[in-house]
Parts: C-alpha cells; sequence; structure tokens
C-alpha cells in the first residue's frame, strides 16, 4: 500500500505541474509582444 501512495503522489505532482502554466496568466504582468517583421510580402496584390 505505501507504494501506491508514493505511485498515486507521483501522478497527482505530474497533473498539477502540466496544469498550472494552463491555469496562469503569464502574459497579465509582461510587455505585449512585438509585431512581426514583415518577411514575405504579397505581391499578387500589387499594382
Amino acid at each position: 500500500m505505501n507504494a501506491g501512495w508514493i505511485i498515486f503522489g507521483i501522478c497527482i505532482l505530474f497533473v498539477l505541474g502540466a496544469a498550472l502554466p494552463l491555469i496562469r496568466d503569464h502574459r497579465a504582468d509582461k510587455d505585449p509582444p512585438l509585431p512581426r517583421k514583415e518577411t514575405l510580402r504579397d505581391w499578387r496584390n500589387e499594382k
């Protein structure tokens, strides 16, 4: 039974570790992202 509790604890830690980044809002305290540079221009619509 002791091994069962160890496995259960490892599973809980794994699930919490995977869920915390999804729960927290990392973008709230950071600067807004910089706009992307234009790498390919759309030559089809140019006249």
